[in-house]
């Protein structure tokens, strides 16, 4: 019984000590107390620009309007967060014993402003903020910031607007924020987790921190974080500061990374999505990506990276290798063969603002590449990235059976344009011209090169802007579907025509490639060509002439019209040419004794120096005079 009464004693003289306690500490000076402890721990002023009242429940503390939390010194944006009602929970406890402490905040509507200023500090870091306040006035050396005793149990934050501003660089924002927080107090880890959906698609937070007093003070703590978005998670388990500052590993595994991703407002990638590493982001923003591995599109990529995040945009520096890479398919770079029609270039718009992201240094290394078709041996390249301008340089890479090196630019700065400048070493060409223009018909080993300029917004329209120059130049092959050799026989029933040599040169303007001086060498016969090839377009307008080789020079010549489509061109023989320049002569001899029997007939009388066809309209004219004089009447 006596222990019973003692206990029901204390519960009397603790309600009896609250009543007192709210009697003798009204909401407005539980609010002055409470900013004061704020303005000691923290250095930053807390404000109630609204009413302040009593909340009795589910803790006793304040309610108020309008409050506001200081900004850093050097700022002139505001109040580092304002909320449209708080209510601030107190320890009764310590406040029995005179002392006030914050134990649950709860924010209705805050906005929270991030600041990074124009020498690097951030308005968060309360660190010399706290130190400047406590410094004495004797000139002794500042005590350090203690937070021995503070604690808060329970941090909620609804329908939150967080801002993020970096002098003269980035501004970002997300709004219909929601955070809670637990953190029972010095030694006890702070369990945080925060809900938003800044791109349409909810996402979750979940943070654990294992020494939150430490990270207050400037100091770096052990975190966990998982990241949750469109059925795909991103951790980091590592070591945090507020600097920021951060060393630790990533992991994110997306079953679709293109939903993943745009949660988070990043372009996407189709498919899976799998990154892993060690990461290191030091105070002066420099970021640092070790052992990267990343599983993208069917491809495994290695990643080494260092990268400046100081600038207007990152500077990286990386290096990139694979052993297999594919990307992209077929359909906008080849032709169809079927049913005797070509698709035509993809019209798809080309999103090339990634160009504008970054700049640096990317080396990259593959031991085969399947790019839109184009099957690619061991590569070796270099970009060089700077202002949404792209300079990829060609130091090796192997394609059908031949070598190529060279330039190539991408650059985004007004809209896409694209430039090259390329060299290539004995590639096969039945391979080569089947993947990039659905041709087959031509085998054999080329050197050939090449420098090109376009511009536009799509494959379609790069290609119908294609402008530049080239030569080529190639050794034995063959051309299938026509046999010139049968052809100049009589015979037009296809074949193969091998031919021993061949060069040309060419053109490019508007997308339409013109060449005059294809010349082609054969066991028994030669060939030259001239006429266009329609990259745009996909078409081609080309007369062949092969001629047979006599004694006395060619003897027989054919020439051959090509024309149509890239995928069913016609091939005919041009018989009025080939009859004109085969028989030029006996034509000639038949035309001269035509001409003189008619001169006799006509009785022709042709004037010193005058030719036959002059003095035969001559002779036509005066008697179309006579006749029309006649019908009129005249003599």
């Amino acid at each position: 019984m006596k222990v019973i009464r003692t206990i029901v004693a204390a519960a009397v003289i603790l309600v009896i000590g609250a009543v007192v306690l709210i009697v003798a500490l009204p909401g407005e000076k539980i609010a002055k107390l409470a900013a004061d402890q704020v303005k000691a721990q923290t250095g930053r002023d807390l404000t109630f620009g609204g009413a302040v009242g009593i909340s009795w429940y589910p803790v006793l503390g304040v309610s108020a309007e309008d409050v506001s939390f200081g900004n850093a010194a050097w700022s002139d944006l505001g109040p580092m967060f304002a909320a449209r009602k708080a209510v601030i929970g107190v320890d009764v406890m310590a406040a029995l014993g005179g002392n006030i402490r914050i134990k649950n905040i709860e924010l209705v509507a805050p906005d929270v402003l991030l600041e990074r200023g124009k020498n690097g500090q951030a308005n968060w870091d309360l660190s010399e903020a706290t130190t400047a306040t406590q410094a004495p006035e004797s000139g002794a050396a500042p005590e350090a910031t203690s937070y021995e005793d503070f604690a808060l149990d329970r941090l909620v934050l609804s329908d939150a607007r967080v801002r993020y501003i970096e002098h003269g660089g980035a501004r970002q924002e997300i709004s219909g924020l929601s955070l809670q927080m637990r953190w029972p107090g010095r030694g006890q880890t702070a369990d945080i987790s925060l809900q938003a959906a800044p791109f349409g698609t909810d996402m979750d937070v979940a943070a654990s921190v294992v020494a939150p007093l430490v990270l207050l003070q400037g100091g770096v703590s052990d975190v966990s974080a998982t990241l949750s978005a469109a059925g795909g998670q991103a951790s980091f388990d590592g070591r945090v500061g507020i600097a920021p500052e951060a060393s630790g590993r990533v992991h994110l595994d997306a079953p679709d990374g293109a939903a993943f991703l745009a949660a988070l407002g990043a372009g996407g990638v189709e498919g899976p999505l799998k990154v892993g590493g060690e990461v290191t982001l030091t105070r002066d923003a420099r970021l640092t990506l070790r052992g990267g591995e990343v599983e993208a599109l069917g491809n495994v990529l290695a990643v080494q990276a260092d990268v400046d995040l100081s600038g207007v945009r990152p500077r990286v520096t990386a290096q990139i290798a694979t052993d297999a890479l594919t990307l992209g398919t077929t359909d906008s770079a080849q032709v169809s063969e079927t049913e005797g029609a070509s698709v035509g270039w993809s019209e798809d718009p080309i999103d090339a603002s990634a160009l504008g992201l970054v700049d640096g240094t990317i080396t990259f290394a593959a031991e085969t590449m399947q790019l839109g078709g184009l099957e690619i041996g061991r590569t070796r390249a270099t970009v060089e990235i700077d202002r949404a301008r792209a300079v990829a340089t060609l130091s090796e890479m192997a394609a059908y059976e031949g070598t190529v090196a060279g330039t190539f630019v991408a650059n985004n700065r007004n809209g896409l344009s694209v430039r090259g400048d390329l060299s290539v070493t004995q590639v096969a060409l039945q391979p080569l011209l089947q993947a990039t223009a659905g041709l087959g018909r031509f085998t054999g080993k080329a050197d050939f090169e090449s420098r090109f300029l376009s511009s536009g917004q799509s494959l379609d329209a790069l290609m119908k802007q294609l402008s530049g120059d080239g030569a080529m130049q190639v050794g034995r092959g063959t051309i299938a579907g026509i046999d010139l050799d049968r052809l100049l026989r009589g015979d037009v029933t296809g074949g193969t025509t091998v031919f021993d040599n061949m060069s040309a040169s060419w053109t490019i303007t508007d997308g339409v490639l013109r060449n005059d001086d294809l010349a082609m060498g054969l066991p028994r016969m030669a060939a030259t060509g001239k006429g266009t090839v329609g990259i745009g377009q996909q078409t081609i307008d080309y007369l062949f002439t092969p001629q047979l080789r006599g004694a006395d020079g060619a003897s027989l010549i054919v020439p051959v019209k090509v024309r149509g489509s890239w995928s069913n061109p016609s091939i005919v023989p041009d018989l009025d040419a080939a009859i004109k320049g085969s028989f030029d002569k006996e034509i000639k001899a038949v035309e001269d004794e035509a001409v003189k029997a008619l001169e006799k007939e006509l009785g022709l009388q042709k004037e010193e120096g005058q030719s036959s066809e002059d003095a035969l309209k001559k002779k036509l004219e005066e008697e179309a005079t006579k006749g029309l004089l006649k019908l009129l009447g005249g003599n």
